[in-house]
C-alpha cells in the first residue's frame, strides 16, 4: 500500500462536491491570496504561514509544499479557483504528511467552511461520507464559517 492510498477517492469525492459550482470559477492570484490571508489571519488558524504563488508555466497541477519555513501553495494554469485553494489550504492545515487521509479530509471540510461558508463544507463532507471515507476528529480550534452567496447565488470570495 502506498502512503496516499485515498488520493483518487478524495479527488473523485471533491469533484462530485464542487463540479459545476462557483468554486470552480477562475480567480486571479490576488483574489486567491486575499482569500488565503483571510483564512490564515482568522483567530482559529493554528499559525502556519501560507504563501500563494503561481506555478511554473509548464506545471500540470497545483500543490502545497514546505518552503523556507512556511507552506507555499503553487497554482498551475487552469486551476486558479476556490476549489483548488480550499484543497491546498487543507494540506497546509492538516500538515503535508497527512496526505489525503482522514485528517486532511477534516481540514478540507473546515477550510471550505472558513473560506466560503457552511454550505460548501456540507457538500464536501457529504461527498466524503458517500464515498465511505473516514473523517478525523478536529485537532485545531473550530473555524468560524464565513463567506456566503451574493444575489446571483455565487459564493462570495
Amino acid at each position: 500500500m502506498s502512503r496516499d492510498d485515498a488520493r483518487s477517492e478524495v479527488y473523485a469525492a471533491e469533484l462530485s462536491a464542487t463540479a459545476g459550482t462557483s468554486l470552480e470559477v477562475t480567480r486571479t492570484l490576488d483574489e486567491l491570496r486575499a482569500a488565503a490571508t483571510r483564512i490564515t489571519h482568522s483567530p482559529w488558524w493554528p499559525g502556519v504561514d501560507v504563501a500563494v504563488v503561481a506555478a511554473r508555466a509548464d506545471a500540470h497541477s497545483s500543490r502545497a509544499r514546505y518552503r523556507e519555513g512556511r507552506i507555499e501553495v503553487r497554482f498551475a494554469a487552469g486551476q486558479k479557483d476556490m476549489a483548488t485553494l480550499i484543497h491546498e489550504m487543507a494540506h497546509a492545515l492538516a500538515g503535508l504528511d497527512a496526505a489525503h487521509g482522514a485528517l486532511f479530509r477534516r481540514a478540507h471540510i473546515d477550510i471550505a467552511s472558513a473560506a466560503v461558508g457552511a454550505q460548501a463544507a456540507t457538500w464536501v463532507e457529504r461527498a466524503y461520507r458517500a464515498a465511505r471515507l473516514d473523517i478525523a476528529e478536529r485537532c485545531w480550534p473550530q473555524p468560524s464559517a464565513v463567506g456566503g452567496r451574493d444575489e446571483h447565488g455565487r459564493f462570495v470570495v
